[in-house]
């Protein structure tokens, strides 16, 4: 998949707000993630009843928005079963680190949410999953108010992008990637 094929967080944007949606485009793109990792199927519709019970008090999506969460959906499936390109959804970098930061909380509780639907068995991951679950969660309480914008807070702010993004990747290698395996027939 090339950089044109990936979303545009402004755009992306524009479409929730156009149609009166009250969620982020982070929180689409971390409950996406989250129930993707978590072990949701590509081929298992039931991921948008999740996506709508999560995001949208169980109400249908507007078809555009439907069709572009589902595209986002296939997207980030590629991307994360390719194990190329895999990047959360946020702000440009430009943007103020306080609007990236809020977005990344946003991810981060959006991410477990929808991981939480979909996996009940926390305790059959990994001991590293465990604990950047753990890490996850401690995200979604980090103060998003910097004084200055600096180079250290620039660099903090890419360490636990870094980490999100090790985060969903493991947990699709330990629940996720098992539903991507074609089933044999049972021969009897």
């Amino acid at each position: 998949m090339n950089d044109k094929a990936r979303p545009n967080y402004d755009a992306f944007t524009d479409l929730l707000e156009h149609h009166n949606m009250v969620v982020t485009t982070a929180e689409v793109h971390g409950v996406i993630c989250g129930l993707i990792c978590g072990g949701m199927a590509q081929n298992d519709a039931r991921w948008q009843q999740h996506f709508n019970a999560l995001l949208n008090d169980d109400y249908p999506l507007p078809d555009e928005v439907k069709k572009a969460v589902n595209l986002l959906f296939s997207r980030v499936y590629d991307e994360l079963q390719s194990q190329t390109q895999f990047e959360l959804l946020m702000p440009h970098d430009d943007d103020p680190l306080d609007d990236r930061l809020e977005a990344m909380m946003e991810w981060s509780a959006a991410f477990l949410a929808g991981f939480g639907v979909v996996q009940q068995d926390l305790y059959k991951a990994s001991n590293e999953l465990q604990e950047i679950i753990q890490d996850i969660s401690s995200i979604t309480q980090v103060s998003a108010d910097f004084d200055q914008e600096d180079e250290e807070s620039e660099t903090a702010f890419v360490v636990l992008y870094e980490h999100l993004k090790l985060g969903a990747t493991l947990a699709f290698e330990e629940f996720g990637k098992a539903q991507t395996q074609p089933q044999r027939p049972t021969l009897h």
